[in-house]
């Protein structure tokens, strides 16, 4: 069963998207087995059944929180489950300060040290004073979490936090890798190495703790806990999944690569046969061959565009949530009949594939209708294309890598590959 992932939120790629959504499950599983392995050599409690018994302590300490306003109560009120939260997790719990390059003193509520002494791991507490829900980086550190008697720096408290890792944190001469930022809410990840791109891992309490879901709280458990960021020695958990991420990345990469150049080798070879057989032009000469490479280049890279943005729906460049664009417009929706079975002379040589893509392409080129849903204008997704080859229409049989279904005349393309012409005319 897959990973569940509500309430795991992998912002700007932090592990790549095919990893989390297709690999991550198999690497979960070796982690979960150690963890039970541990259990029955040691007795020592299962990360994630610890996780989930802090329910029972989360809400109601939440709904304290809710109706208390003064600051140093709800700080008290916070740091009561924080405490629990990073036993949990293996983390120790002792409210401090570290000095930063410029003097300023900031509050942290532990550190995992290197054996050299340089901090290996902050754990920053994000106190939202209003209770309104404010995403942790946003928030700036508050008086009420300064020791008594510690003069507070200004300029320090009207820094939000995602500025104060940026520049203070992480650009202090030995800075921690990991920063582990608690708010009320959400806990937040943060790797020094990936910070520059914004990529982090974001971790919904109210969601993962209200739910309960096991394969949720397993991965939860597996990406924040001590031994899995920081274990006292080895590679980390989280490297090794960066490491697997990157190699299968790659992988996908090579697939990807071979795949391409079939696929324009297939719309090529089909275009010629069109040409020579339908429209009877002659097809020879390098000119004839560049602005065919150019037009099937264009054409796949077309489609490759709009399998990532209906892959990315956040994105919001495809209304891939409403039920008439998936089951109407979608390149989703042409799947089922890409597996079909061409039983006749009809299907074989339809065009339906063809005007569904040029129409799909039409409506990311204008926006449907164009007032509601904004158009991407460019020459990769233009409805018209270049002036260039003339090709055919496409039909259903258009199924990159079935090169060896027959068609007629003796081309060995003509089931496989109809669509050959589609971005030969667009």
């Amino acid at each position: 069963m897959p990973v569940d992932l509500t309430g795991i939120v992998n912002e700007n790629e932090f592990y790549t998207h095919h990893y989390m959504s297709a690999v991550l499950e198999s690497d979960l599983k070796g982690v979960i087995k150690k963890w039970r392995d541990q259990k029955e050599e040691s007795g020592k409690p299962l990360p994630h059944a610890l996780l989930k018994t802090l329910a029972a302590d989360y809400f109601p300490l939440r709904g304290r929180m809710e109706r208390e306003r003064a600051p140093e109560a709800r700080l008290e009120i916070h740091r009561e489950f924080l405490q629990k939260l990073l036993d949990a997790l293996g983390y120790p719990f002792r409210p401090d300060l570290r000095e930063l390059d410029d003097g300023s003193r900031l509050p942290v509520l532990g550190e995992i040290a290197r054996s050299s002494g340089a901090p290996e791991l902050w754990i920053l507490e994000a106190l939202d004073p209003e209770g309104e829900g404010a995403d942790p980086l946003e928030l700036t550190p508050h008086p009420a979490q300064l020791p008594e008697g510690e003069t507070p720096d200004d300029t320090l408290l009207q820094t939000p936090y995602e500025a104060l890792v940026t520049r203070r944190v992480f650009g202090r001469s030995e800075p921690p890798r990991w920063v582990l930022l608690a708010g009320e809410a959400q806990l937040v990840l943060l790797d020094r190495g990936k910070w520059s791109a914004k990529r982090l891992l974001r971790f919904d309490l109210p969601e993962i703790l209200g739910r309960g879901e096991p394969s949720t709280l397993q991965l939860a458990a597996a990406l924040l806990h001590r031994d899995s960021v920081c274990p006292a020695d080895g590679l980390s958990l989280l490297d090794a999944f960066d490491e697997s991420s990157h190699k299968h990345a790659f992988a996908v990469s090579e697939d990807l690569k071979y795949a391409l150049r079939e696929a324009i080798e297939l719309l090529g070879n089909e275009a010629v046969w069109h040409l020579r057989e339908k429209a009877r032009q002659k097809v020879y000469g390098l000119d004839m061959a560049r602005r065919l490479t150019l037009e099937c280049l264009r054409y796949m890279y077309r489609l490759l565009f709009l399998f990532y943005i209906e892959a990315r729906p956040e994105l919001g460049y495809a209304p891939v949530s409403a039920d008439a664009y998936r089951t109407g417009y979608s390149l989703e929706s042409l799947r089922d009949l890409e597996l079909a079975r061409l039983a006749t002379e009809e299907s074989r040589n339809g065009t339906f594939i063809h005007e569904s893509l040029e129409l799909l392409f039409e409506l990311v080129y204008n926006g449907f209708p164009p007032a509601e849903i904004r158009g991407r204008r460019g020459p990769l997704v233009r409805s018209d294309g270049p002036a260039g080859v003339g090709g055919p229409r496409a039909g259903p049989a258009l199924r990159v890598g079935h090169a060896g279904q027959k068609g007629g005349a003796g081309h060995e393309l003509r089931g496989a590959q109809r669509a050959a012409g589609l971005g030969l005319t667009g």
